[in-house]
């Protein structure tokens, strides 16, 4: 995944160039607090013809006609906007059931929007063991291996908006939290699953553009060597703390710019990991982050810190959500290049992080970029500095393209050919 790379500084600014200080700390609201209507209307929606212990969502045509409002709208990190009739076509017939008895979409931390009363926010976290034939479009899913392939996705980012007749308006899913988890290799949603279990789609559908040609760029000296695996995965602490401990070291962390004013925060054994990039060390992670500029470059930055909440699955870790907007008002420093004052808006999509302490209550792992709804905001979908420079107008660090899928890539294309 570590696909594309200039340097370390280049590396780091894809994934946290939107989180180099704290103006806003979250709110340690419960994150369930609010309107409980809706929550309960969420929940309500994700169990209709649950033949499972928990399906990602209604399959049954009946149950969707009724449900969705008529200008309804899905949206996905590949996928989308879908329409009613669309998604409706795109699911029914969907049966985990057959394919997964076991199956478990682990929907939790439901919270309502800070911005839309409507919206309610949840994480996925998809759990089954292939057992049976999984039909999914034109795939056909037999059981490959003795004993069968218990798929795990990666955390991803939900939600679902309401109108005001109760009906679902739109409904946004499988955005990855952190690619590390599971064994879908980064993919959320049904791509994911299928992928995890031996059945991928088309890489030109599922990758993006740098990952595919992951190996010409390392040829070139474009791209560093595959990071080691095992810095690719979670950290299991041994101690649980108590989860206002950890609120308050999670706190104490963006407080002190995720300890590049103490490093004695991080722990030796420390990595980052974004989207895209990473592992990074400690010292990569150090040496980089100090070097940015944000918060002289964008004086009224603010990154809107919120919906801090403790992971029920991975021990001692704390995830929170952010949507970093400023006006870029001073000269902004990317890498070995300096911008002067454009003022021009940045405002960023909603981003998911999280943060990880061992026993000691050191930092262990950072993780950050993970965009939650590509719709929102005017970076085209990107994070961190590539979002930056999207909305500024700016020259990219490295080809853009190679952020996006070959599908995609043609999209964006067509749209501009028309566009003249």
């Amino acid at each position: 995944y570590t696909i594309v790379t200039l340097s370390i500084s280049t590396k780091l600014c894809w994934s946290l160039s939107s989180t180099t200080s704290v103006k806003t700390v979250p709110s340690r609201v419960n994150p369930t607090d609010g309107n409980n209507v809706m929550i309960e209307r969420a929940k309500r929606y994700f169990s209709l013809g649950n033949k499972v212990k928990q399906q990602l969502g209604p399959t049954n045509a009946d149950d969707l006609k009724r449900e969705l409002a008529d200008d309804f709208e899905f949206v996905a990190p590949l996928v989308g906007p879908l329409n009613k009739d669309a998604i409706i076509a795109a699911t029914v017939g969907v049966d985990f059931a057959e394919g997964f008895p076991d199956f478990d979409a682990r929907y939790h931390d439901f919270r309502i929007d800070v911005d839309d009363p409507n919206r309610v926010w949840c994480t996925m976290r998809v759990t089954g063991t292939h057992t049976g034939t999984f039909q999914f479009g034109a795939v056909t899913a037999k059981p490959k291996s003795s004993p069968p392939i218990c798929v795990e996705s990666p955390p991803e980012a939900v939600s679902l908006r309401f109108d005001e007749k109760g009906q679902v308006r739109e409904i946004t899913t499988g955005y990855p939290m952190d690619r590390r988890v599971g064994n879908t290799g980064g993919l959320g949603g049904i791509f994911g699953i299928v992928e995890g279990i031996g059945y991928p789609l088309p890489t030109f559908l599922t990758r993006t553009t740098g990952e595919i040609i992951s190996p010409l760029l390392r040829a070139i000296g474009f791209a560093p060597s595959p990071p080691d695996k095992a810095l690719l995965c979670v950290p299991k602490p041994n101690k649980l703390l108590p989860e206002m401990e950890l609120l308050n070291l999670t706190t104490q962390l963006l407080e002190k710019k995720f300890g590049t004013q103490n490093s004695d925060l991080l722990a030796e054994s420390f990595t980052f990991s974004g989207p895209v990039v990473g592992p990074l060390t400690k010292k990569e992670f150090l040496s980089t982050f100090g070097s940015f500029n944000f918060n002289e470059a964008f004086p009224d930055i603010d990154y809107q810190y919120r919906d801090m909440r403790v992971c029920p699955y991975d021990p001692n870790r704390v995830w929170y959500t952010s949507s970093p907007t400023g006006t870029h008002k001073q000269t902004l420093n990317i890498g070995d290049k300096s911008y002067p004052p454009t003022n021009q808006k940045w405002i960023s999509p909603p981003e998911c992080g999280s943060m990880q302490f061992n026993d000691d209550g050191e930092c262990i792992s950072l993780t950050g970029g993970y965009i939650m709804d590509r719709r929102i905001g005017n970076t085209n979908g990107l994070g961190g500095v590539f979002g930056i420079c999207e909305a500024l107008g700016l020259p990219s660090p490295f080809p853009v393209f190679l952020l996006y899928t070959p599908i995609q890539n043609i999209d964006r294309l067509s749209k501009m050919w028309k566009e003249g």
